[in-house]
């Protein structure tokens, strides 16, 4: 099977990393849950999990002001699932419900951004996702199994929409929080130009970074899907958002995804921090 990476004893515990001392109280640190996956086929160890094992439990950083935002210091705590999830539909199906709501208990509310990891064979890039679809999963999981049983029956029976992606509550709540925002509160929306850009920035020079229209539907695609749709099924802010990652394991791209990682979690904050208009969900 391999060497998944380090492991970490619970939710709250994580791989050591450099946390700077930060002003900035608990309540405008944001919270980020971060997934990685485990082996499948070929892929006898997923560079997703190595990478999100590899995170710091926390920084801060000063986001990129813009006309919207100022530079204030945001303090980021993360969060890794301590093992890598399943590559198996009826596994994901279950799992991160389960994850989200050990959270909460743990935490006593929702992460600020939950971010889902996973390996693309074939890009030699890296891409952030803008939208999950909800049919179509025909590709066989790591126990033989095609996606409808575990996804698309059951989406359906619940009136789901076909495609979701970031985005607020509803647009009328959507409204609401641009004229009247929280202090620290983040506004989901999907990943645009303006976001690759900041992104780029905040990434290692020469980083291939981008936007990707087409997450796979497979594993990648199903579990992004699934925690769109428990946010919308639950009436809360679809704050999800999806890495696909080259599928090497060697240290130095290790360190490199882990870098990017951390870079897209800045831009997620920087981005979702604007008081402005969001794109349409």
């Amino acid at each position: 099977m391999g060497d998944y990476g380090q492991a970490v004893s619970s939710l709250t515990a994580q791989v050591p990393g450099s946390n700077p001392p930060s002003s900035v109280t608990d309540s405008d640190e944001i919270s980020v849950l971060v997934t990685g996956f485990g082996p499948f086929k070929s892929n006898l160890v997923n560079a997703s999990y190595l990478i999100a094992s590899s995170l710091p439990s926390a920084f801060t950083f000063s986001p990129t002001p813009s006309k919207n935002s100022d530079a204030t210091p945001r303090r980021v705590s993360i969060h890794v699932h301590p093992s890598p999830i399943p590559v198996a539909y009826s596994t994901v199906s279950t799992t991160i419900p389960a994850i989200l709501d050990d959270y909460v208990k743990a935490h006593g509310r929702r992460p600020d951004i939950v971010l889902h990891m996973g390996i693309a064979g074939m890009r030699k890039f890296y891409s952030v996702e803008t939208k999950a679809h909800r049919d179509g999963y025909v590709m066989s999981d790591i126990k033989g199994r095609a996606g409808y049983e575990d996804g698309e029956k059951h989406w359906r029976e619940l009136d789901l929409p076909l495609m979701l992606k970031a985005g607020p509550v509803t647009e009328s709540e959507e409204i609401s929080v641009i004229a009247s925002p929280e202090k620290g509160h983040l506004i989901p929306r999907p990943p645009d130009d303006n976001f690759l850009v900041a992104w780029k920035t905040f990434c290692p020079p020469e980083t291939d970074a981008r936007i990707s229209t087409d997450a796979g539907r497979y594993l990648c695609e199903f579990i992004f899907y699934t925690s769109l749709a428990q946010a919308y099924h639950g009436g809360h802010d679809r704050n999800v958002s999806f890495l696909h990652v080259p599928a090497t394991c060697l240290d130095e791209d290790i360190e490199l995804g882990k870098e990017v990682a951390i870079a897209l979690i800045k831009a997620l904050v920087t981005s979702w921090s604007d008081e402005q208009v969001p794109s349409n969900p």
